[in-house]
């Protein structure tokens, strides 16, 4: 039986190296994609983001302020403009990407206690930039105030600069980043990504390949393929082993070579990613073996799922939480893997979660593991009995 098994797995494995589309779909575009998308992401966090300043104060303090404005990491004060026109001019032109207005009279409200207005203005087109342009100017600003403030409050009450520090904010907060330490949209949005290649390349394969006897690459050579006319168990799990083998190497590929390359955190225990390796690609291909049997054509699984790429990665709710889709759509998400394997994945690999706090995803993708399993065998079974004549491969 074990023989019978492996001759049919060798033989499946052996076309993932000589279809040419299987070559593309199954061993090039794991390894391809696995470094062409995290490489421009290399910098890891936005940073020296070109903005301006609109000094109408030109004091002492509205230099030290400019001065503490470049001093910020995540941006690069390219220009410190005299008029608020030649600012809006510049960021139209795309020159900039931000400014702030240091307004009139800053330094003698603020040393006559009195409010002081800084305006930031971004380009909210730029989600990114927008949000680490105004953090870097608003630091700023409540840096300069701080320091006023510390200054007066230690000259009033003829107390030391600490004292005055512990006057000034009595309940000081220091927030900690946890699981994605520097903030890295590289490290937000990439693993998410491998997880959806490994999926949709696999289902795209094994659709390739060809799911119904009838329409395998050697359906006109059954005489000569004993792979090819093995009963049906064999065939089916035969196949699938290759896959689950084959894809297995890669998820090992990610974990230890990938995620080092491009420094992603990396906390997955070796149990827990066994546990999700073995639940996810065996959803993933009883899915595909599924859809191979529907797909009376090679071409049909790629056109349709590289389509549905960009749908099925926002399914996954990595991006948007799941609470605030509707609930049509959570539905739908619940036919894919990649709905559960994106945030089994993360709380496995990036959270060190263990096997019981990733059961809720890992559980749902072996009720779709065993309901495409019975499905698949099922629609082999009458495809073998078919006798159609379109799909030719």
């Amino acid at each position: 039986m074990i023989k019978r098994l492996l001759k049919v797995t060798f033989s499946e494995w052996k076309l993932f190296f000589t279809d040419p589309a299987a070559v593309l779909l199954l061993v090039i575009a794991g390894f391809i994609y696995a470094f062409y998308y995290p490489t421009p992401y290399l910098k890891q966090v936005v940073t020296e983001a070109p903005v301006g300043i609109v000094d109408l104060d030109k004091t002492a303090m509205s230099r030290q302020l400019i001065q503490m404005s470049r001093a910020a990491q995540q941006i690069d004060v390219k220009y410190v403009f005299d008029d608020i026109h030649q600012a809006k001019l510049s960021m139209a032109d795309g020159n900039i990407y931000g400014y702030m207005i240091i307004p009139n009279n800053m330094e003698r409200d603020i040393r006559t206690g009195q409010k002081v207005t800084l305006n930031v203005f971004t380009h909210g087109a730029y989600v990114m930039l927008h949000g680490n342009i105004g953090t870097a100017f608003a630091t700023s600003g409540l840096t300069l105030g701080a320091e006023t403030k510390i200054k007066r409050i230690a000259l009033d009450k003829q107390v030391p600069a600490k004292s005055a520090m512990a006057m000034r904010d009595p309940f000081p907060i220091q927030i900690q980043t946890l699981y994605n330490r520097t903030g890295s949209y590289s490290n937000y949005v990439v693993p998410s990504v491998l997880v959806l290649i490994l999926q949709q390349s696999l289902i795209i394969g094994i659709c390739t390949l060809g799911g119904a006897r009838a329409h395998r690459k050697f359906r006109k050579k059954k005489q000569e393929s004993a792979a090819e006319n093995e009963s049906l168990p064999y065939r089916y799990f035969g196949r699938s082993l290759a896959y689950f083998l084959h894809y297995a190497c890669f998820i090992a590929f990610y974990h230890f070579v990938v995620y080092n390359v491009f420094d992603f955190p990396r906390r997955g225990e070796p149990l827990p990613m066994i546990v999700f390796a073995v639940v996810f690609l065996s959803a993933s291909i009883n899915l595909g073996m599924v859809l191979s049997q529907v797909f009376l054509r090679r071409e049909t699984g790629m056109q349709i799922f590289l389509f549905l790429s960009i749908p099925i990665l926002f399914l996954s709710n990595f991006s948007w939480p799941r609470y605030l889709i509707p609930d049509w759509m959570a539905a739908l998400s619940a036919i894919l893997p990649s709905s559960y394997a994106v945030p089994a994945w993360i709380s496995i690999e990036q959270m060190g979660a263990g096997i019981q706090d990733a059961s809720v995803f890992l559980v749902k993708m072996g009720v779709q593991s065993v309901i495409y399993l019975g499905l698949g065998l099922l629609l082999s079974f009458l495809r073998d009995k078919s006798k159609l004549k379109t799909g030719d491969m």
